[in-house]
């Protein structure tokens, strides 16, 4: 039940993956917002279906990309501090090795070492994992974009969840060498644009390695982080032309 269409773009592949078994369901029920899990599901079939991706705007190097947008300018001590604040005031939630989405990717790291690969896992590998084994998990490498005044920007969105209990959709990036607060504008910037896009009310934003998890809500980027850089001096914010 997973459907699946690789995308080039700049030469990179690009595998996006469509649990559509998860999705079904994830539309049981009468669940209040049941008809954004539907654009959703829609926005999907769309990609894998049809020609809805601008491939081209994708190709031009001149076009930025999200992943691209990342907290510049600060020395790492004041970051770091930034980020344990944010945490303390549970702005963001922190989660140990224990929670789920670091113990799946645990569980690959362990498989590569049962069986002597000798490399370490990548994106691929640890998604695709995720993508099969947790229910939750609808979508990876979903691309995205936004025009603001002929201006683009582009994205894949490395997994997509779906928390229906709480009727919340997840965006979730992978980072295996941490630095979850250099990289919030980034996954800020999928959650903002994915939430506009499909009008999906509640949405969080989530950054995960084995070690650990971080969970937030996009729109820190606009509140919080916009007036820590401010009062610092860095003017510059790249994402705030197309969010």
């Amino acid at each position: 039940m997973i459907k699946k269409r690789d995308f080039y773009h700049q030469n990179i592949k690009y595998s996006f993956n469509w649990n559509l078994h998860h999705h079904k369901e994830k539309l049981k029920g009468l669940s209040e917002t049941r008809a954004e899990f539907k654009r959703l599901g829609t926005f999907f079939k769309q990609i894998y279906q049809t020609s809805l991706v601008p491939n081209k705007i994708f190709d031009e190097k001149t076009n930025p990309r999200i992943s691209q947008f990342k907290i510049r300018g600060l020395k790492n001590g004041f970051l770091s501090s930034f980020g344990r604040q944010l945490i303390r005031e549970g702005k963001i939630k922190k989660y140990d090795s224990s929670f789920k989405l670091s113990k799946y990717a645990q569980n690959v790291y362990e498989t590569y070492k049962k069986y002597h690969f000798h490399k370490v896992p990548g994106h691929e590998p640890i998604l695709k994992h995720i993508l099969i084994k947790d229910k939750d998990s609808v979508a990876i490498e979903v691309p995205i974009w936004n025009n603001i005044d002929d201006k683009y920007i582009t994205g894949h969105i490395d997994l997509i969840q779906i928390n229906s209990n709480e009727d919340i959709v997840k965006v979730i990036d992978y980072k295996p060498e941490g630095k979850f607060m250099i990289s919030l504008p980034q996954v800020s910037t999928y959650g903002i644009l994915l939430q506009k896009m499909l009008k999906i009310s509640k949405i969080k934003c989530v950054s995960f390695n084995r070690d650990e998890t971080w969970e937030y809500d996009p729109q820190l980027l606009l509140t919080d982080v916009k007036d820590y850089l401010t009062s610092h001096g860095i003017k510059y914010r790249i994402w705030e032309q197309f969010v």
